[in-house]
């Protein structure tokens, strides 16, 4: 039994249904909305995996027009509109995953590389701008109870500025001296550290982000609209300044390109009909081919020539080919 050409195992069967329905939706209106919440998913995967990459601020762009270019999105006002719908959609993303992250941060006790600093930390850790937060601080002396102690200071790191405040002495024996600064906040989010001169040394103490010292979380504000507000700012700049901006130089690229490869089609086409009109508009006698003789000196150049259309030697005062009745002029 002979095979039959046109059979498909069914996993190809299924590949080429999925083509089919693929081509189908390209054709819809549904391709800029889909396309849209497709680049949001991608985006929020970015978010949780690529936190910390030199990436994640230029991948999205590409992202989006690579989405848009494969749902047969490709003409240039459509690309552009479909970035402004993606770049909201970032946008909102954006906002509501770092309100969550501030919302719900855990609370870190800082402390020096030497733990020489320990127990830095703020109380309580949410609240509003009535809110009196006490900052405060351990300084391990359990080597020299003695020891001279300066500049403690708590620093507080908002969204719009940096605040370095003195602490006060609270409590000092013989193995700890302890620290506070009690005061209110005006920034929705804050990171916190701490700086102390402990015998002409300084240290700081806060979080540590892969073996590196960083601000420890807090305060922050119990409002989540408190919290979005200034979010949502940032995460608008970022997704219509930067990820649109790059968006757009590439999607203006594509239409430079394109417009170029038009211009250049057009003037060969232009050139080819200048050179059918000059061959058209050209007299007969100049379409002339001269006999072989001629061509070999052997004959006058009057006497003889080839005719254009059958190949004969034609006289040279003759008016039509004596072979296929061909006229010249």
């Amino acid at each position: 039994m002979e095979p039959n050409p046109d059979y498909l195992p069914p996993t190809q069967k299924f590949i080429a249904f999925l083509k089919e329905q693929f081509e189908k939706f390209k054709k819809t209106p549904l391709t800029l909305p889909v396309g849209a919440a497709i680049i949001g998913l991608a985006f929020y995967a970015m978010l949780l995996y690529m936190l910390n990459s030199c990436l994640l601020p230029i991948l999205p762009p590409f992202v989006m027009l690579l989405v848009f270019w494969n749902f047969g999105i490709k003409r240039v006002k459509k690309l552009l509109l479909g970035g402004i719908i993606a770049c909201t959609i970032l946008m909102i993303i954006e906002t509501g995953f770092f309100v969550d992250v501030y919302s719900n941060y855990e609370p870190v006790v800082g402390h020096s590389e030497d733990y020489i600093l320990y127990n830095g930390m703020v109380d309580p850790l949410s609240g509003d701008a009535q809110t009196a937060f006490n900052f405060t601080l351990d300084i391990n002396i359990t080597k020299d109870p003695t020891v001279p102690i300066t500049n403690v200071t708590v620093m507080i790191i908002g969204l719009n500025d940096m605040r370095n405040e003195t602490m006060t002495l609270a409590l000092r024996d013989n193995e700890t001296a302890s620290y506070y600064y009690m005061t209110t906040i005006s920034e929705p989010i804050n990171q916190h550290a701490f700086w102390a001169n402990v015998n002409d040394t300084w240290y700081l103490a806060g979080d540590f982000v892969d073996g590196e010292e960083a601000g420890a979380m807090g305060p922050v504000y119990s409002s989540t609209w408190e919290i979005a507000k200034p979010l949502l700012y940032f995460s608008a700049l970022q997704a219509y300044v930067q990820f649109m901006g790059i968006y757009t130089m590439v999607v203006g690229m594509i239409w430079w390109t394109r417009r170029t490869r038009r211009m250049r089609e057009k003037q060969l086409n232009d050139w080819e009909t200048k050179r059918k009109d000059a061959v058209a508009k050209a007299p007969k006698e100049d379409t002339r081919v001269p006999s072989l003789a001629k061509a070999m000196g052997l004959e006058e150049e009057e006497d003889s020539f080839v005719c254009s259309e059958c190949g004969a030697d034609v006289p040279g005062d003759a008016k039509a080919c004596p072979q296929c009745g061909e006229k010249f002029d």
